[in-house]
């Protein structure tokens, strides 16, 4: 009977322990995010940037912002410039050119690239692997030279 109290005593101290380690899918966040730093690239747990309801961004969803930035100041970004992705195309705000051919690959679960003179931004939703951080950083990269999304 002892032995059972012991046990149960033991279960009680260990269950709190075993309730604040880090789940499945906390693992896998940590693991691209810090795959992701590794590479180069910011990781910001921010709010995206608000978009016009008429480009039908995908809002229910949780995106988080992978930045790179830029190696000095670009001064002709005097506010942010935007291009989403709208039904499966990529198209730029407020104008609303489709940007087909100047957007870079990116992993399917990017809805907004994001402009400005310090950084640029992609702001995805974290599905895939590693290779997909890979295609954020390779589509960050190519975004640097851009000089907006006319």
């Amino acid at each position: 009977m002892s032995i059972l109290w012991i046990i149960v005593i033991i279960a009680v101290a260990a269950a709190p322990l075993v309730a604040a380690l880090p789940s499945e899918a906390q693992r896998y966040e940590a693991r691209i995010r810090e795959h992701a730093m590794q590479s180069g690239l910011l990781v910001k747990l921010v709010t995206p940037p608000d978009v016009p309801a008429r480009f039908r961004v995908c809002r229910d969803t949780n995106l988080v912002a992978y930045r790179l930035r830029r190696p000095k100041p670009e001064p002709f970004f005097t506010e942010s410039v935007l291009a989403v992705k709208s039904d499966s195309r990529w198209i730029s705000v407020p104008l609303e050119k489709d940007l087909a051919d100047l957007m870079p690959t990116v992993p399917h679960g990017a809805h907004i690239a994001e402009l400005s003179e310090f950084t640029v931004a992609l702001y995805w939703d974290e599905k895939g692997d590693t290779e997909a951080v890979d295609c954020v950083a390779d589509a960050l990269g190519s975004l640097l030279d851009y000089r907006g999304f006319e």
